[in-house]
């Protein structure tokens, strides 16, 4: 039995949380920044909200492989995540890396850029020593990002695969013998308390 989840952005705007919880959602993942300088104006009063309501958090992060230098990235992250009280103890952080403004960066760069980031992410005491997951699809990881440059199956898995039974695994963690802790396994969800689409996983963290 998995817990379920829920990820969120300022696309889905107001919510109503206590409905949520009560449709027996335990996680909350939310946007928090993109980039350099992004910053999710939803972020804070999401997190307040969801507190409120009883369930555990996550923050995360879309990760921009050549608009953005790991550093600045870096910094964004933390200044956002530490303005807002984040708590490594009962909170988790997730990189988001898909296509959508990474389109010309090569696996190589995506790879490169990445590991630097998680890297430098590492350094920083916020985390303390829970480890950022890694959110992808499992086409775009393995043909998009060279996954064997780097050991990236230590960090736990957020597997986007939408509409199947099961979830492909990409290579570098099923190479590994690793499977998902987050599964989001659907865009299109309709829980009371939000209003239009809004993407649900499967939680096993």
């Amino acid at each position: 039995m998995f817990n379920k989840g829920i990820d969120i952005s300022q696309r889905n705007g107001e919510i109503d949380f206590t409905k949520v919880r009560e449709a027996e959602i335990g996680y909350v993942f939310m946007k928090a920044t993109e980039g350099a300088t992004f910053q999710d104006p939803n972020y804070a009063r999401y997190r307040c909200d969801v507190l409120s309501a009883g369930m555990t958090l996550g923050a995360y992060h879309y990760f921009r492989a050549l608009s953005s230098t790991p550093e600045a990235q870096k910094d964004n992250i933390v200044n956002v995540l530490t303005q807002n009280g984040f708590n490594s103890s009962c909170e988790y952080f997730a990189l988001d890396v898909e296509l959508i403004g990474n389109e010309s960066a090569t696996p190589e760069v995506m790879a490169d850029n990445l590991n630097k980031l998680l890297l430098l992410l590492g350094e920083e005491c916020i985390f303390g020593d829970r480890k950022p997951l890694i959110y992808c699809s499992p086409n775009f990881w393995d043909n998009r990002v060279d996954g064997d440059r780097y050991n990236f199956s230590e960090y736990p898995l957020w597997i986007a695969h939408w509409d199947v039974d099961e979830p492909r695994i990409p290579q570098t963690w099923s190479k590994a013998c690793k499977s998902w802790s987050v599964w989001q396994y659907s865009s299109k969800g309709s829980i009371p308390g939000i209003n239009g689409d809004v993407d649900l996983n499967n939680v096993r963290l």
